[in-house]
């Protein structure tokens, strides 16, 4: 991931800090609607960063009302992680917003693409 400041009126491009990229995976993870999750690989793709540092990212997420973490599972479905509570609650959570088991997985017609989700909102705007 990249990062282009303006500063004194020249952009400047260097590669992201780990605290950029976390604020980006946090932006993205706050526009996943509820009823709904994505997952980790999903951010991943849009960001041009492995999986791994946005499960990082999310287990360093601070403030799980505003950006909701819970939403975000393995790739195929499974749930991962969750800090605050453990996976029992992350389960509840997503439940609770309308999200669809299969056994222990996030049924696949509840998992939505952040490319997809930001091609659309870019689309409302017009």
């Amino acid at each position: 991931m990249i990062v282009v400041e303006s500063r004194e009126g020249r952009l400047l491009a260097h590669g992201a800090l780990m605290t950029d990229i976390c604020e980006a995976v946090y932006m993205l993870t706050m526009i996943i609607p509820v009823g709904s999750a994505t997952t980790y690989s999903s951010i991943a793709r849009v960001l041009g960063v492995h999986p791994r540092i946005v499960a990082r990212c999310l287990s360093l997420n601070r403030d799980p009302i505003l950006v909701p973490c819970h939403r975000v599972v393995y790739s195929n479905g499974g749930l991962g992680g969750y800090t605050p509570g453990g996976v029992g609650v992350k389960r509840r959570l997503l439940e609770v917003e309308g999200v669809v088991f299969q056994g222990n997985r996030v049924k696949k017609e509840c998992l939505i693409d952040i490319h997809s989700l930001l091609h659309g909102l870019d689309r409302l705007k017009h």
